[in-house]
């Protein structure tokens, strides 16, 4: 899910405000989807000085907006029209015609003092009648009495609650204090002998019943009776602390460090480098949430295998390999979540999205909401699942949560599938945590997977799958009438109540700040000079060398010119990728490159998708006259993005034709930059003799122009190495994007490096260095294993997590060029058979990132060989060892491991 997405907004956008800071000063804009409360009225307050004039003069477009920022609208969530829908703060859209869509507009009565919605005849209430600091607004019929009562004071432009005195806030922070006074110190919950889940089940049995249907959103609302606050439990966090309704940007908290999109960290291949960016984030998360501006549950990684080059958020990703996205999560998910400062508590909580087979957003008439991914075991069992197993196993990274996609698993949609969430998660995979759906999800199995037919079974389906909340208003509006119905029994509820609760107490809320060390953490720990360099140093690893012709690369610092030609030449938050947060600072390439060399000819040439040409003769103008060329082109996230899906894996608009002029017109070679998620076909690039180098970018973040001078100008040698195939565009023609088989087939070539045989642009693996390498292995003799003991370490109830070494190889890389450079090696497997009846041609099975090998230095990398490593998955999905040769690849270099039959 996406808090950006406006087309989705009523699906999406369900945020507290009691994440929010306490008073507002000038410029802290209040988020969209900040849901109305009940508030102690404070002097001064942003969040609670109102502009009623439309209303009360009954003139205009009759919104109620926040005085200081007058394009913030009262909003009714989701348009509703139903009782107990909630009230929130969005941007103001008086320029929205449709009927349906008119739920900003209210009406005042002075005699009754009441608020009625225009869409839908209800007044504004407060909440199961409460009057407490932290109550809930909502729309209900129209009763007259005290809780639907407002009076607005001009002194202070404040709308007080009659029945509470109270005042109506946009987000003013509740502090989460509910064990520091009587009677709850007495009670199980706050006591820190239990465990969390003995603590939860207590808490859970003292919540009112009244009050547990509103527990079953993203925004939690209060529990007065136990002075416990509402909160919001979308955060977001993919490569840094990002915009999302948890997450406020105002003082102290107004930026974060923005790491490299995740596609370019997977290129980097440096388990150490994923470990202390998870540590930095966790930090910078817990600095928000002490400062009242985050929740403490993120929303992240993103573990779906990129097995499609159109998949609009392949960004997000690793790259398209289950052994690396594995290795990724380990590494940092744990790094997330865990740390020797407080080992008896939770740094935050990571969420594992988005489960299960979900790769495609709209395509071909395929929706995400009601998209069926049709997954053989086969493919199940050693492409789609290992990630997720890796995330949330105790063998694994032992992450506390899990989303459940919005698309269908095999007739299932996956949040009411108990095969996904009970039988595997939690079962077999010992998944300790609790489990969301994304959001809008729960409302698709009904209204567009059509599972369910009516909200009773609804809320069956799913709790009893194993879901726990519902980012989104349909459990908390239908859940009550379901019990009533005897559909959901209270046993069900409060088992997920528990679920929830369990993680909240693991994070540290219901315990004394004075014993929780992550308590202690400041804004002074957000984008420190460390986690800087961090981000610079993850921005160049992730950078690829694809082509290097004459080693036109690295060009020189003293450079007499140089031409920076492009339409991402002049980036600054195209290089975060989706999913981010407001940079503490950004450095486009071009800035970065005129540090180097002050002689710089810019032109940008073209836009990235128009088919306007007029730039060219300007760009040209630049080439001429300069010693070097550097295009720095790509896609952009209006290319591909969250609800976008690409249709061609092409250049768009003019940018082939733009290179093809500069290899013309320019008088020094031409060097081509790359960005994006996705990768275009490169083929008549790589071909041209007259383009002499590229580089794969993605989206390098924080720092990427920097990490783009560094590598053009030698500063350090690119190491990094594709994560995703680079295919000819072609490539799409021949395969559905809906299909979601990974072997080849009579209408599927297959995909990846692992099933795909036909030609590819660039391999995955691919990464060139500004020195040159020799690989060979120490093994030198064959070993033989037994297939029966291969065979013993992957039955049903085994793991690759925790598979033993039964072998091991020994590569030896040795630098024999002239300069200084990281290396990586990546090992293959191949089996017996490979390529055929489904068996792949190759599994990445090891890899391990070298650090500044010196000119004549040599290093040694061992991987263990695991009976996973020796075994394939049959069609069942249940794998067994495949007797004969098996060969292990690094960069050419064989040796060999025989299983014995």
């Amino acid at each position: 899910c996406h808090p950006t997405t406006h087309m989705l907004r009523g699906l999406l956008l369900l945020v507290l405000g009691t994440v929010l800071c306490a008073t507002l000063s000038a410029g802290q804009e209040p988020s969209d989807g900040t849901y109305m409360q009940l508030f102690k009225c404070v002097a001064g307050s942003a969040r609670q000085q109102w502009d009623l004039s439309r209303v009360v003069n009954n003139a205009g477009d009759k919104t109620i907006r926040l005085k200081q920022y007058e394009d913030k609208c009262l909003d009714i969530s989701n348009y509703g029209t139903s009782n107990g829908a909630q009230i929130w703060l969005y941007g103001c859209h008086t320029d929205d015609k449709e009927p349906s869509h008119q739920n900003q507009e209210f009406t005042y009565n002075t005699a009754t003092k009441q608020f009625r919605s225009t869409l839908s005849g209800k007044c504004i209430d407060v909440q199961n009648n409460s009057t407490e600091a932290g109550s809930p607004i909502q729309i209900w019929d129209c009763s007259g009495s005290g809780n639907q009562q407002w009076v607005y004071n001009e002194t202070d432009s404040t709308l007080r609650g009659v029945a509470s005195g109270l005042c109506l806030d946009a987000g003013t922070n509740t502090p989460w204090t509910p064990c520091a006074t009587q009677p709850n110190q007495g009670y199980p919950f706050c006591n820190m002998a239990l465990t969390p889940q003995q603590r939860a089940a207590d808490l859970v049995s003292r919540i009112p019943v009244a009050d547990k249907w509103r527990l079953f959103g993203n925004s939690a609302s209060s529990i007065p009776s136990l002075q416990i606050p509402s909160y919001q439990w979308w955060s977001e966090a993919l490569h840094g602390v990002a915009g999302s309704p948890g997450v406020t940007w105002a003082a102290p908290t107004t930026c974060a460090t923005s790491f490299p999109q995740i596609c370019t960290t997977g290129a980097s291949f440096d388990t150490g480098l994923w470990e202390q960016i998870g540590q930095v984030i966790s930090t910078e998360a817990r600095a928000f949430s002490n400062a009242g501006h985050a929740g403490l549950t993120f929303w992240t990684p993103n573990l779906n295998i990129f097995r499609d080059p159109r998949w609009g958020r392949g960004q997000e990703t690793p790259g398209e390999d289950p052994y690396l996205t594995s290795q990724y999560v380990r590494h940092y998910v744990y790094n997330l979540q865990y740390s020797s400062e407080d080992p008896k508590r939770l740094k935050m909580s990571s969420c594992c999205k988005h489960y299960a087979a979900y790769s495609l957003e709209n395509w071909g008439g395929n929706d995400r909401c009601s998209f069926n991914a049709v997954v053989t075991q086969q493919d199940i069992a050693d492409t789609y699942f290992p990630a997720f197993e890796a995330c949330i196993s105790p063998a694994g990274a032992a992450a506390s949560g899990i989303m459940c996609s919005y698309n269908a698993v095999n007739g299932v949609p996956s949040c009411a599938n108990s095969f996904l969430l009970t039988d595997t998660a939690r079962n077999k995979w010992s998944f300790n945590g609790y489990i969301t759906g994304d959001c809008g999800a729960v409302s698709c199995v009904q209204n567009n997977h059509h599972y369910t037919n009516n909200s009773d079974d609804t809320c069956k389906a799913v709790l009893t799958a194993g879901l726990d909340i519902d980012c989104g208003d349909f459990l908390p509006n239908n859940l009550a009438a379901a019990v009533s119905h005897n559909a959901v029994s209270m046993a069900t509820v409060d088992h997920a109540l528990t679920n929830l609760y369990a993680v909240l107490i693991r994070l540290g809320l219901f315990d004394p700040e004075e014993v929780q060390p992550y308590r202690k953490i400041g804004p002074d720990q957000i984008n420190t000079p460390s986690a800087q360099a961090l981000a610079l140093r993850a921005a160049r690893e992730g950078l690829v060398l694809l082509k290097n012709e004459g080693s036109a690369l690295p060009l020189s610092k003293t450079l007499g010119s140089i031409a920076i030609i492009g339409p991402n030449a002049m980036a600054t938050t195209v290089m975060q990728g989706n999913y981010y947060g407001t940079a503490c600072s950004l450095t486009s390439p071009l800035v970065a490159i005129k540090n180097v060399i002050s002689n710089v000819n810019y032109a940008q040439g073209s836009t990235i998708q128009t088919l306007d040409q007029s730039g060219f003769e300007a760009a040209c103008t630049a080439a001429k006259s300069s010693s070097a060329t550097v295009f720095i082109g790509g896609i952009t996230n209006d290319i591909e993005a969250e609800g976008h899906d690409r249709d061609s894996i092409a250049w768009p608009g003019v940018q082939p034709q733009l290179i093809e002029r500069l290899t013309q017109c320019s008088k020094g070679p031409v060097i081509l930059v790359v960005m994006g998620g996705g990768t275009v076909d490169m083929t008549a690039q790589r071909d041209n003799a007259n383009v002499s180098a590229i580089i794969w970018a993605g989206y390098p973040g924080q720092a990427g122009g920097q990490a783009i001078a560094d590598v053009l100008f030698g500063t350090v040698s690119p190491a990094g190495r594709l994560a995703q195939t680079i295919y000819p565009a072609g490539y799409v023609n021949q395969v559905k994007m809906s299909d979601m088989g990974m072997r080849p087939s009579s209408v599927n070539p297959g995909r990846t490096y692992r099933f795909y045989p036909g030609p590819v642009v660039y391999p995955f693996g691919t990464g060139l260095s500004y020195t040159t390498f020799t690989y060979k292995w120490s093994n030198t003799s064959v070993w033989s294993i037994p297939a029966d003991l291969v065979h013993k370490n992957i039955g049903d109830e085994s793991s690759f997590l925790t598979s033993p070494a039964l072998a091991s190889v020994t590569a030896v890389v040795t630098n024999t060029g002239k300069v200084a450079s990281d290396c990586v090696v990546l090992a293959f497997a191949v089996g017996p058979d490979a390529g055929k009846n489904g068996n792949p041609i190759k599994s990445l099975f090891g890899f391990k990132r070298i650090f500044t090998l010196n000119p004549g230095q040599e290093a040694t990398v061992t991987f263990p060989v695991t009976s996973y490593d020796l075994s394939y998955v049959h069609n069942n999905g249940s794998r067994a060892s495949a007797p004969g040769d098996w060969l292990f690849e690094v960069e050419g270099a064989i040796t060999k491991i025989n299983v014995e039959a």
